[in-house]
């Protein structure tokens, strides 16, 4: 009979080990599906942020391409005024009519009228660009601390702890704030 009792020990430890594991199973579980939802949805701002910064850095390229284009043509009014000035004086000395020497005169300055709007229009371009960048910086800084935030979730799950893992989502909070935040002020 001792064998049995011996036995039934055994089994009622084993039993008992089983249920308190259970039940420190049954208290972590909630905080591991916190964790795996948080991190889902850290991963989703991430993507996000991603599309936007990605956005932002072509919407600056093509500014900066448009204000090249802006500057090339000011270049050509420029040169065109140049020419017609040059035009002017040799029909000048050459006392051609003042009538067509004043037309020519009158191309010039109409060359360096629009020279000015051009420049303004090319640095307009220059400082939408300039802006889309700074845009850029910022949304690809938020991916990189989401990830940082994402990353510390699983250290969290992989060495379960808790505390690493609301480490987490103070940075992952801190960097949808900051995305929230400038994707409404632009």
């Amino acid at each position: 009979m001792e064998e049995t009792e011996i036995g039934e020990v055994g089994v009622d430890k084993h039993a008992e080990e089983a249920h308190e594991k259970a039940q420190e199973e049954k208290h972590r579980v909630p905080c591991l599906r916190g964790l795996a939802v948080s991190s889902a949805c850290l991963a989703v701002i991430a993507a996000v942020a991603s599309l936007k910064s990605g956005h932002c850095a072509n919407e600056a390229l093509l500014k900066q391409s448009q204000a090249t284009d802006q500057w090339a043509y000011y270049q050509a009014k420029g040169n065109k005024a140049a020419t017609r000035l040059a035009e002017a004086e040799i029909l000048a000395e050459l006392h051609a009519d003042p009538a067509r020497v004043a037309t020519v005169r009158g191309d010039v300055e109409k060359y360096q009228r629009e020279q000015e709007e051009i420049r303004a229009e090319a640095q307009r371009c220059e400082r939408e660009s300039k802006a889309d960048m700074a845009l850029h910086e910022w949304f690809a800084s938020v991916v990189t601390l989401l990830q940082v935030s994402i990353g510390l979730s699983a250290i969290g799950a992989l060495i379960e702890s808790r505390k690493i893992w609301l480490a987490s989502m103070l940075a992952g909070g801190a960097a949808t704030v900051v995305f929230v935040a400038r994707w409404i002020l632009g």
